[in-house]
């Protein structure tokens, strides 16, 4: 199920006007430090820089409301169906902008773990003023997630403008396991929820053993649910005979596409013994404020910036 988004005219000037003031706002940055002896000049910038981040983030919460939230999923625990706020109309939106992300925030549900997905690009590559990190071509699965016997994950599919992607959405039922998540789809981190409510920020690699293209077997032994094409039933289905998504051709490897030309960006890491041992992932990881996204560190019991009072990480 589609809610109706802004018209495709409508989101383009949107997109336009966004990255026109991103390239104001830098350029502003840049003739502050210029001018950084210059109170005069510099007190004229700073104003100048404030009223265009504040014209930026207008913008963008504009583009972030009239996206399209499409049903594309279902919960294997709750049977509850899950629903997702994503620019279908290109990849040449900021909300595929990997660095910079422009994406409405979204609660988690209580089952709700990861998202991932792979983008088929069938056409010439974008052109964007910004990286994007699509995915694969082809579906693929997180070996490291899917062992652990908490988590499933649901397979589907959706078009952005003409390509055919494919979300893969991982549940839990129990989200108190200790285990790291995976970067949500389009990004190069992720953004979670302890089981002490803390906001955290954590970045995993692009590793050859996070992918598994081979999802049959996964299928088979009951970890990955799929669901068909255009049902809006969103049924999940555990089949291997009629299943649309095995075999599909095309690089299977996540890809960052610059200037229009696309390039693999897997990598292979390697391990000391010690780290092959406890089969860990090194990350960078935050902890921030519920309340108002603000850092914060293990020894303090309150919010620096808000002042709400934190619970012990």
């Amino acid at each position: 199920m589609k809610i109706n988004s802004f018209p495709k005219k409508g989101r383009d000037k949107l997109v336009s006007t966004i990255f026109q003031l991103r390239k104001k706002l830098e350029q502003v940055s840049i003739d502050m430090e210029d001018n950084s002896e210059d109170e005069g000049v510099l007190k004229f910038l700073v104003d100048k820089w404030g009223k265009t981040s504040d014209a930026l983030e207008e913008v963008e919460n504009e583009y972030t409301q009239g996206l399209p939230v499409i049903t594309t999923s279902r919960c294997p625990f709750s049977d509850k169906p899950f629903s997702l706020s994503i620019d279908t109309f290109g990849l040449n939106g900021p909300w595929w902008d990997f660095e910079q992300p422009v994406r409405a925030f979204e609660d988690e549900t209580n089952t709700f773990f990861a998202l991932t997905g792979s983008v088929k690009i069938t056409d010439e590559p974008p052109e964007a003023p910004f990286s994007i990190k699509s995915g694969p071509a082809v579906p693929w699965v997180s070996p490291r997630l899917l062992n652990d016997e908490n988590i499933i994950a649901v397979l589907s599919h959706l078009k952005i403008g003409d390509n055919d992607a494919y979300p893969i959405v991982y549940y839990s039922k129990d989200k108190s396991v200790e285990i790291e998540r995976i970067n949500t789809w389009g990004t190069d981190e992720y953004l979670a929820e302890d089981t002490e409510g803390f906001a955290i920020l954590g970045s995993t690699y692009d590793d050859e053993e996070e992918y598994d293209f081979n999802i049959a077997p996964w299928i088979e032994n009951g970890k990955l649910k799929w669901i068909d094409k255009d049902d809006k039933t969103l049924k999940l289905r555990s089949s291997i005979e009629d299943c649309p998504f095995l075999n599909i051709s095309g690089y299977q490897y996540p890809v960052i596409i610059q200037n229009g030309t696309i390039t693999n960006c897997m990598m292979t890491l390697e391990y000391d013994e010690e780290e092959v041992s406890e089969k860990k992932i090194k990350n960078i990881s935050t902890k921030f404020c519920i309340n108002c996204g603000n850092p914060i560190t293990m020894e303090m019991k309150f919010c620096a910036n808000c002042g709400t009072k934190l619970t012990k990480i």
